[in-house]
């Protein structure tokens, strides 16, 4: 047999192996995202012993750039969440502290509470203990109850360092004192 018999034999089982791989991954990556998102719902749910919510891309808003949503009923609020606190991300969103948590232990926030750009958190002093928070990520719903709201100094970090028991803190910043922050904090209702 000559090398181009063997060449055109072998290029149509090469090109199928390519395409079948390329599908199979793409297979692969839908059904690895399906366990993941399974797998939380189960740790989720064995930990809470609580029906977890899923919420699709299309519900988080079509942005990449969202990882969450943040709703305060009491407040009327609802506001997209991104991760990171710089000004840039703060001009539209709520900034999400990458030092804590996403889902389990401590989830920290921060938003301006005034400014020409968005300031989700104008009106977080008016939360009372029992007022109720609701945090929606593509891991599913959680909702939180007020339990704490104090000032706190600018440099204490301490308040977004992770927890055993799944809480959310909300920080802004306070008027006129700019070596203060107000620091809401609400724990997983159960």
């Amino acid at each position: 047999m000559k090398k181009t018999d063997v060449f055109w034999i072998t290029l149509p089982i090469i090109i199928a192996t390519i395409l079948a791989a390329a599908y199979i991954g793409s297979f692969k990556a839908n059904k690895t995202e399906e366990k993941q998102i399974t797998k939380a719902k189960e740790i989720i749910s064995s930990n809470q012993n609580t029906e977890v919510e899923i919420i699709t891309n299309e519900e988080l808003i079509l942005n990449d750039n969202i990882i969450g949503i943040i709703e305060i009923p009491k407040l009327d609020l609802i506001a997209p969440i991104q991760e990171g606190t710089s000004q840039e991300i703060l001009k539209e969103a709520v900034g999400h502290f990458s030092e804590s948590s996403f889902w389990t232990g401590n989830v920290a926030l921060a938003s301006h509470n005034r400014s020409k750009y968005a300031h989700y958190f104008e009106k977080i002093d008016k939360l009372q203990a029992g007022d109720e928070i609701i945090y929606k990520t593509k891991l599913g719903v959680k909702k939180y109850s007020v339990y704490d709201s104090r000032i706190i100094e600018s440099t204490d970090w301490s308040v977004i360092e992770n927890t055993q028991e799944n809480i959310i803190t909300l920080i802004t910043c306070i008027q006129n004192k700019p070596q203060s922050r107000l620091c809401v904090q609400a724990i997983e209702k159960i």
